[in-house]
């Protein structure tokens, strides 16, 4: 535990001295200073500005990695003062393990926010680790080479189409295909009745159907309103999948600003339930980056999966009381698993710390330290984690 902490300090000492010897050097503070002012006009005049980033983390599943991040923006319409910057930011690491992928995630407005294009696409080559499926085959696996460890190729294409049919409720259509590849199996999996329910290779289709109800006033990093989203993906053979099941998400988030702007409260609860033959990388999730923060992503998973966090963001201010660009982020949160919802019993705790520091407006560069049963992970992605 103590080279743990050693490890994960060193790390984050790397970064911040990283980004205070950026800041300071001769010649490249003046070219800081010439980028701000580049960028502060950019967006004031609604047109698009990429931010590139990179650093050290680390993640249970994946090890020591390093990561790079662009994150770009743009206006759909720079004329139009009160449509929000639709984002696209793109995240790739390659990791100690050998591991590597990329992962993209797109919010767009359209026509004075009458129409909104969201697109979810993934990929990863890894070596990862499967416990089974649910607390009692979990809780008696242990982690290892001929355990639990395996090697796998995953990829996901997930975009969505919103319609705004009253004020702040929106409802839409998308598509799900995703395909999972076994190329090294352990003896446990070789085994194990889930896994071999399915086998190495599936590809899964559906189609989606969502609504939701949104009154936040920025939605990539909200300081206050509600998130309401409801989704229904039917997969099955018409698109071409292995697969036939359905999955249900409730995603319900609150925001409240306390005493000032830049000082927030966020809370999340989220569901998501899976009928029908759920093949086991499709099988609801508790951790991972944006889930519970410090446990392995595959690491609790089954049918059913509820998680609640809490979630405390505060970004300091300058001697004149204006915000500044850094900021921290305080979580705590627990989480379960089980066939149905019925079968909900055993929860897990989870709680972190994170620094924010803010590399367009109201879009921060996020670097959290999770802590969870057991495990732990530190984490370096573009916007917050809900």
């Amino acid at each position: 535990m103590k080279f743990s902490l050693l490890k994960y300090s060193c790390v984050f000492m790397l970064i911040l001295f990283s980004l205070e010897t950026y800041s300071q050097e001769k010649g490249i503070k003046g070219y800081m200073k010439r980028r701000a002012a580049k960028k502060e006009a950019a967006i004031e005049e609604g047109r698009p500005f990429l931010s590139i980033l990179a650093g050290p983390g680390y993640t249970p599943e994946n090890g020591l990695l390093l990561g790079g991040g662009i994150l770009y923006t743009f206006k759909t319409n720079p004329e139009d003062s009160l449509i929000q910057r639709s984002s696209i930011p793109i995240n790739t690491f390659i990791s100690t393990k050998g591991n590597y992928g990329f992962s993209a995630k797109m919010a767009s407005f359209w026509f004075q926010d009458k129409l909104r294009f969201n697109f979810v696409g993934k990929f990863s080559n890894a070596n990862d680790n499967y416990f089974g499926v649910g607390f009692s085959e979990i809780n008696r696996i242990s982690q290892g080479d001929s355990t639990t460890a395996y090697e796998r190729q995953k990829f996901q294409i997930a975009p969505t189409v919103l319609f705004r049919i009253l004020q702040n409720v929106y409802a839409g259509v998308g598509i799900d295909l995703n395909q999972s590849r076994v190329t090294e199996l352990n003896p446990y999996m070789q085994q194990n009745e889930y896994y071999n329910r399915f086998g190495p290779e599936n590809f899964n289709s559906g189609l989606k159907l969502t609504a939701n109800y949104d009154s936040r006033d920025i939605t990539v990093n909200a300081w206050k309103g509600w998130f309401v989203n409801f989704n229904a993906t039917f997969f099955g053979d018409y698109l071409g999948g292995d697969n036939e099941y359905n999955v249900y998400e409730l995603d319900i988030r609150t925001y409240h600003q306390i005493n000032r702007e830049g000082n927030t409260l966020a809370l999340k609860l989220y569901g998501r339930v899976g009928t029908g033959d759920v093949p086991y990388e499709e099988l609801s999730r508790i951790g991972g980056t944006n889930a519970l923060r410090g446990y392995i992503d595959g690491q609790y998973r089954d049918k059913t999966g509820v998680y609640l966090i809490s979630e405390w963001r505060h970004m300091f201010l300058k001697s004149n009381q204006e915000l500044s660009k850094h900021g921290i982020a305080v979580w705590l949160g627990s989480g379960s698993i089980a066939n149905d919802l019925d079968g909900i019993s055993e929860w897990i705790p989870n709680l972190g710390v994170g620094y924010r520091f803010e590399v367009q407006p109201r879009m921060n560069l996020r670097i959290d330290f999770g802590i969870g049963r057991e495990s732990s992970g530190l984490y370096f992605n573009f916007t917050e984690a809900f």
